[in-house]
């Protein structure tokens, strides 16, 4: 949808048990209310809102998912933001103040500045793309668990007394940990392979791509629905190339975003030194860096931007890797 400025926009933000709104009424006065976050509040927020109003917010983990899908279902449009995009928008207009109140008004001002220009309406992904990412997300908290566990383990094995319920217990935790990891990841390859099958397969085609970051590749981006372009998903995930320049005298080192899920950043980085080894073409990218002196992190870069064309070059023409085509 474009050119939306006919529209009334109601910025909201949320917390986890309530939210706070801000919208013109038909007077063109501000009202801002508290609301509880529930069905009866969702239904208040209904009725308090001018007709055909779009409702901006922030993607705030999964404390906007019931709002957002109760308001797409009773046929209110949404509009759900990335935060850092609103927190740049509010730090241009100086905002002084961080409150919940201050930040639905900022939201409001972003829509009818930003997002009047070119709308982009939420809508609820696939069921089994929701159940992917519910997999993913709990993984990468085990996985913080268990590096924390782990770390715990390391440390008391440098001392020279270590209670034997303690190190019964910690042993426990990280054996209970990886074997919940395990089953995640075989839950996670058989949603995949019953719903995406096609997808995965010539995602493997890949020579370099595994299969964890075939399974990634598909949840992140809605199996490709949700990106039209590798650029678009090199931002998404923050592997796009940030130049720091000013001037004649400014000449800063280039780098990557680092804006995005880290998990499939590293899980790339890992496919790239794979991939320098039985991938002709990143073969060909590592050689051709490699005798010019480039960083072996700057060369890991090009080899993940390089496959992730593969990735979105296989599944638009829907046919497995060739070299020749590569």
């Amino acid at each position: 949808m474009n050119n939306c400025k006919a529209f009334a926009f109601v910025g909201v933000d949320i917390s986890k048990s309530f939210f706070d709104v801000c919208f013109l009424d038909a007077k063109g006065q501000f009202v801002q209310q508290r609301i509880n976050q529930n069905p009866k509040g969702y239904r208040q927020l209904a009725n308090a809102i001018p007709e055909g109003a779009v409702c901006v917010m922030e993607a705030t983990s999964t404390y906007h998912l019931p709002l957002t899908l109760w308001l797409y279902n009773h046929g209110i449009q949404v509009v759900v933001e990335n935060p850092l995009k609103i927190k740049r928008f509010s730090q241009m207009h100086l905002q002084r103040h961080k409150t919940d109140k201050a930040d639905a008004r900022i939201i409001y001002e972003y829509g009818t500045t930003i997002v009047a220009q070119k709308v982009t309406l939420w809508q609820p992904q696939p069921v089994e793309i929701q159940e992917l990412q519910q997999c993913d997300s709990l993984s990468r908290r085990l996985n913080k668990e268990l590096t924390a566990i782990t770390n715990t383990h390391e440390a008391l094995a440098q001392l020279d007394v270590v209670n034997s319920e303690v190190k019964r217990i910690v042993n426990n935790t990280i054996k209970q940990l990886k074997t919940a990891l395990h089953q995640l990841d075989e839950h996670m390859q058989k949603l995949i392979k019953k719903h995406y099958q096609e997808s995965y397969d010539l995602l493997r085609s890949i020579p370099g791509v595994g299969p964890k970051t075939s399974v990634m590749l598909i949840c992140q981006t809605s199996n490709f629905t949700k990106f039209d372009n590798v650029k678009k998903f090199l931002s998404y995930i923050g592997m796009s190339p940030r130049t720091y320049e000013s001037g004649t005298s400014v000449k800063g080192k280039g780098h990557i975003t680092k804006v995005g899920n880290g998990r499939l950043r590293s899980l790339l980085y890992m496919c790239s030194w794979t991939a320098k080894t039985c991938n002709p073409q990143c073969v060909s990218v590592y050689e051709k860096m490699h005798k010019k002196g480039k960083p072996e992190k700057v060369i890991k870069v090009a080899i993940a931007h390089k496959l992730l064309r593969q990735v979105f070059g296989v599944i638009k023409h829907q046919k497995p890797f060739s070299s020749n085509l590569a």
